[in-house]
């Protein structure tokens, strides 16, 4: 559905209606996925030509060096992009590459991903593979976005390999606060170390200024909080509860 047709359709529904949906919380959804559409749109235009910047953002802000050199990923691994969304790490790294959004037909739709990249429809709730499958998952900027962040992280780790490597950015504040509606969530250090538990075991933990891509290719190094980026093994046993 075009992301312009579902801001007018909400725009134009009854105050009673809206008041139903909001109780189901599907008014939310519809907030949500217009929102983060909307960004991905205009943003496919500086990514298309700018993806030099890009990966300099990656190799400067994200440790992509030192992710390499503990990953070591040839063509022959199987790697997994957990909300992808149009400027996926897929872009720069080696393997059999495999990207997962729930807008991903809407994506297709304005922007060719490189032939050797399949990006399909999927939520990382539910991710549509078998267990243990990949060698490598990566989350970028992406677990604040999910709905269910323990159920994400459970359904990462079921992918994984035994021994494989889980790679997640994401913006840390200091304090829960409201966002907006495609960032449910305002992910604080304490959260994530108890969203993890011991499931994975941390093997690089690095914190770069909080910048974020598009501002980046336009020019701007002004952060108002950081970013996480941690390198994590699957353990080999889990938490008995995750965390909700």
């Amino acid at each position: 559905m075009n992301y312009k047709f579902i801001k007018i359709l909400k725009k134009n529904i009854p105050t009673p209606i809206k008041s139903v949906l909001k109780r189901l919380g599907i008014e939310k959804l519809i907030d949500k996925r217009s929102v983060e559409l909307a960004f991905q749109v205009e943003w496919t235009k500086d990514f298309k030509d700018n993806k030099i910047k890009v990966l300099e953002y990656w190799m400067k802000y994200r440790y992509l060096n030192k992710i390499n050199k503990i990953c070591n990923i040839q063509n022959n691994h199987k790697v997994l992009d957990v909300g992808c969304g149009i400027s996926t790490i897929l872009h720069f790294i080696k393997g059999e590459r495999y990207g997962i959004d729930p807008l991903a037909d809407e994506y297709q739709k304005i922007y060719k991903y490189p032939g050797e990249i399949n990006v399909q429809k999927g939520f990382s709730e539910n991710l549509p593979f078998v267990d243990e499958y990949f060698d490598y998952v990566f989350c970028s900027n992406a677990l604040d976005h999910v709905l269910h962040p323990s159920r994400a992280l459970d359904e990462i780790r079921r992918t994984l390999k035994p021994n494989g490597y889980f790679v997640l950015t994401i913006e840390i504040f200091e304090e829960e606060v409201h966002r907006d509606p495609a960032h449910p969530h305002s992910v604080t250090k304490k959260r994530i170390n108890e969203l993890l538990g011991e499931n994975f075991i941390i093997v690089l933990e690095e914190y770069s200024p909080w910048i974020g891509m598009r501002a980046y290719v336009n020019g701007s190094t002004e952060s108002r909080n950081n970013e996480c980026i941690m390198v994590l093994m699957k353990a080999k046993s889990r938490s008995n509860d995750s965390v909700g």
